[in-house]
């Protein structure tokens, strides 16, 4: 993403659009958006809300999906033009600043200055009405992961509303398990800091409590001193109910602001027809969540990639794609089958630890009895364990030789479930992990497997948890949705990859 960094001050309403437009020449990384302070002679702040929600609804056309915009309201608060702490690159202006005062105003630094219209200064006020009440004490709250244009949207007009205080509520762990792809998102104190980054960056005045909370009232419940609570259409419920608790808890009952949520124009069927935190993690899928590592110990050539997941997530499906795209692939899970084979080192010992009582009638294992006994008994299943991890391992090993030296494989997958459990992240120079809901891995084991629901149940409980699965993953698929969603995640996921390698297969 790019570094640069620009600001816009515009005072052409009904020109935003193409003066948006005209800074993606510059590729900015933020660009920073104030309302000249003449507009507070027009209205007050309030009436910018749905103006400034309209340009964040088409700023991922008009700007870019990379720009991180940003409008502030200091400008309107305190009725001076604003001057930003961190260096700007760029100062954008819609009209000519020789038709204004502005010039000697403006602390520019090191910026150039480009004037972006040829329209004399001019306050465009058009269609703005008063904007009505602002209020002392603003609270609202919600998930924010990855703040996108709604949350922008929602928190930037709860400040437009604010005099005094803002309170924001962001829901800890307790409250996140409902939410789509819950496992991935931010820890809840890195989503305080972003949000409390961007409100002091759009209008440093307030004083803001940014909260963690384990319930849907946070401090509505019991703070006095609350005046207005913002919340969406989606949400508008909620609002109701925290006046409910708060006439039995005996205080003032809140003015309710409700915002419209943004549609996301360039959704698609697997995913919400709105700007929401759901669908960026839906678009996580398949990218590289952590930058690539270096893997001293082991050699750059083959790339090997060890491909986890829990039963019924997809794992062997996606194992099946990365073939068919040009990469080697290795099911561990066979390699235990072979092991088991009459006359492996492994086969004998574990006749030896586990009996005679484990045979079929030909001298091979019967792996059902054999995992009576050892799901029966935790540590007969750690020395069952012990027997085999590290001999798959190693033919496991033998396996990525073959397939570089003899089928030219520059890409190998390593598909394991027991990756994890067995520490085996050493041998791979990243790791690729599979997810799915609980109950669709309970769905399709019940169906696939003919398990009654307390065994599906029993048997996911017993496997590494989807949270552990996408904290060791670089990259994380999920194949809740349709074929072609899992299939676009896998290459996306290749495509990145081999351009990293700069390979030619």
């Amino acid at each position: 993403m790019s570094s640069k960094t620009g600001l816009l001050t515009a005072v052409h309403l009904a020109n935003i659009g193409s003066t948006l437009a005209a800074t993606r020449k510059y590729a900015l990384g933020t660009l920073y958006v104030q309302l000249h302070p003449s507009f507070i002679e027009v209205a007050r702040p309030p009436a910018f809300g749905k103006f400034i929600a309209s340009v964040y609804q088409s700023s991922p056309t008009v700007l870019g999906a990379g720009v991180d915009l940003r409008f502030l309201v200091s400008s309107l608060k305190a009725r001076e033009l604003v001057t930003l702490r961190e260096k700007i690159d760029y100062h954008f202006f819609d009209y000519p600043l020789g038709s204004s005062e502005d010039r000697g105003k403006l602390q520019l630094r090191d910026s150039e200055v480009i004037e972006l219209g040829t329209k004399p200064f001019e306050i465009d006020g058009a269609g703005l009405q008063d904007g009505g009440k602002m209020f002392g004490n603003v609270v609202l709250g919600g998930t924010f992961d990855r703040l996108h244009g709604g949350h922008k949207v929602l928190l930037t007009q709860a400040v437009l509303l604010a005099q005094e205080r803002m309170v924001v509520g962001v829901t800890d762990e307790n409250m996140i398990k409902s939410k789509k792809l819950w496992e991935l998102i931010l820890p809840v104190e890195q989503r305080i800091a972003e949000v409390r980054e961007f409100l002091e960056c759009i209008d440093s005045s307030l004083k803001y409590e940014v909260v963690p909370i384990s319930d849907p009232f946070g401090p509505t419940a019991t703070d006095p001193n609350m005046d207005m609570i913002v919340v969406s259409t989606e949400t508008a419920r909620g609002g109701a109910k925290v006046n409910e608790l708060r006439t039995k808890n005996g205080l003032n009952q809140l003015e309710v602001h409700t915002i419209e949520l943004l549609d996301d124009e360039s959704t698609v069927d697997d995913k919400e027809d709105k700007i929401s935190s759901s669908n960026q993690r839906m678009d996580l899928l398949g990218t590289r969540l952590k930058p690539r590592q270096q893997k001293p110990n082991l050699s750059p050539k083959p790339y090997i990639i060890g491909l986890v997941g829990g039963v019924a997530s997809g794992k062997s499906k996606m194992a099946e794609r990365f073939q068919k795209l040009g990469a080697g692939v290795i099911d561990c899970d066979k390699i235990a089958h072979e092991l088991y084979e009459p006359g492996e080192e492994c086969y004998q010992a574990v006749v030896n630890n586990f009996g005679l009582g484990i045979l079929n009638e030909d001298k091979t294992i019967n792996r059902k009895a054999l995992g009576a006994i050892v799901f029966a008994d935790p540590d007969k299943l750690d020395l069952l364990n012990t027997i085999l991890w590290d001999a798959i391992l190693e033919r496991a090993k033998q396996r990525i030789v073959e397939l570089h030296e003899q089928q030219n494989k520059q890409i190998i997958i390593m598909e394991a479930a027991v990756l994890l459990k067995a520490g085996w992240q050493s041998a791979c120079h990243e790791i690729w992990s599979c997810i799915i809901p609980k109950e669709e891995a309970i769905k399709r084991l019940k169906q696939r497997n003919g398990l009654s629901e307390e065994e599906a149940i029993k048997r996911i409980e017993s496997q590494v948890a989807n949270t552990e699965l996408v904290r060791h993953a670089d990259v994380v698929f999920c194949s809740a949705w349709s074929y072609e969603y899992s299939q676009q995640q896998a290459e996306k996921a290749w495509g990145t990859l081999v351009e990293e390698l700069k390979l030619k297969l």
